[in-house]
């Protein structure tokens, strides 16, 4: 039984991989023919327009991807997470062409999870943790807007490096996936599993080709954050679900820890100075990171190497931390310590002591040389460079053996 559900997600992933591989070079080159791009400007990272359409591919190949699964297994019951996700990807995608308004971004995000809640995926329960185990209906109605609206923007807010949003979104789809598997729940697994190959492709365009490069856009960051949720509350909602664990909270913290907490941080500190919390600024931890002038690549791997520690810390406490709400306040505090002291102490560092900052921003191009080899070796394979320097290599011989005769 197992091997079936394996064999099923490896088939459906690879058709959504390939949808998203035959796909991207076309939205590249309607992005481009329409003037679908992200322009430079003094807030942005990128030095030339940059298409906008990733999200395209990824929703197309995420949706065919759970069709072709009904050769196998029925997907009804994912219509309306695909139905939400498909407004959310229209949503992003107007956002990214005509830059809507934060309100009317926030009341379709409202709207949406509302919707979700109906259907049941709604966060009604803790679990277990501080005794709690019931939450009351209308309560359970504003936490899961709260939740739901708040993962759906921090999603969207850590998309500033090439390849983190989608690294993230790979990342966390993969953990959730092996858990629903381990925990007989096939059909969410096989979601998962081929949302995260569907992300595959975007992210090699995203970080390691010149010429297929794209952003995931709006369209792509709400996607991640709706699935976010819908993960979220299947993995803790006890009524349509048979089993329960007590470990789900914590490892929802652990998992989406990166984007929760840097945006909690970067929000409480705009409306601490007397801004917005929705203000674009310079402010989150990868800026830090880009300002010790560390390549996009590294950043991407430095945060994704926290994420993954703090991951690890919840699994080693899930395993010799008998207590729920002991295990929560370890993931919790790791969980700070890793995001929010580590950008205040480079913060500090960088006030107090700048010629260490500066000694630190030497060493970090030292260690990404190894990491910018590889990305630019990558690169000129996939963006045919490879091919073209062959071809002038033997130009260059067959003219040398001319001269010479």
């Amino acid at each position: 039984m197992y091997m079936n559900y394996i064999s099923m997600a490896v088939i459906c992933s690879l058709v959504a991989m390939a949808i998203s591989i035959v796909m991207n070079p076309m939205i590249l080159k309607l992005a481009y023919k329409k003037h679908l791009t992200d322009n430079p400007n003094y807030r942005k990272l990128q030095k030339r327009p940059v298409p906008v359409l990733g999200g395209m591919s990824v929703y197309v190949a995420l949706v065919v991807g759970i069709l072709f699964c009904n050769f196998f297994f029925p997907t009804d019951r994912l219509y309306v997470v695909i139905a939400s996700l498909t407004v959310m990807f229209f949503l992003g995608f107007f956002d990214d062409m005509l830059d809507l308004d934060y309100r009317v971004r926030f009341l379709c995000q409202i709207g949406i999870v509302f919707t979700l809640w109906s259907f049941g995926y709604r966060i009604d329960t803790f679990a277990g943790l501080f005794g709690v185990t019931y939450i009351p209906k209308a309560l359970s109605c504003f936490l899961s807007i709260f939740v739901g609206v708040g993962l759906l923007n921090s999603l969207n807010m850590i998309d500033g490096v090439d390849g983190l949003a989608s690294s993230i979104g790979i990342l966390t789809s993969v953990i959730c996936g092996a858990y629903f598997f381990t925990h007989y729940d096939p059909l969410f697994a096989l979601l998962s599993i081929v949302f995260a190959a569907s992300l595959i492709p975007f992210l090699v365009c995203n970080v390691f080709s010149l010429k297929y490069k794209m952003f995931i856009g709006d369209s792509g960051s709400l996607m991640l954050g709706i699935l976010a949720y819908v993960f979220s509350c299947r993995i803790i909602h006890t009524r349509i679900i048979d089993w329960n664990d007590q470990f789900s909270v914590s490892m929802l913290i652990a998992v989406y820890s990166l984007p929760v907490f840097d945006t909690l941080r970067v929000m409480l500190a705009r409306m601490a100075h007397g801004n917005s919390p929705f203000k674009a600024d310079k402010s989150h931890l990868h800026h830090m990171l880009l300002n010790l002038q560390y390549p996009h690549i590294m950043v991407t791997l430095i945060l994704v190497l926290i994420n993954l520690i703090v991951i690890a810390i919840w699994y080693i406490t899930s395993i010799y931390v008998k207590s729920i709400n002991e295990q929560f306040f370890i993931v919790f505090g790791s969980s700070v310590i890793a995001y929010q002291l580590f950008y205040y102490l480079l913060k500090l560092i960088s006030y107090r002591h700048p010629r260490t900052y500066r000694i630190m921003a030497i060493h970090s191009q030292k260690a990404s040389t190894l990491p910018l080899t590889i990305r630019n070796s990558i690169r000129n394979l996939i963006d045919g460079n490879v091919k073209r320097h062959i071809r002038m290599r033997r130009a260059k011989t067959k003219a040398l053996k001319k001269k010479s005769e």
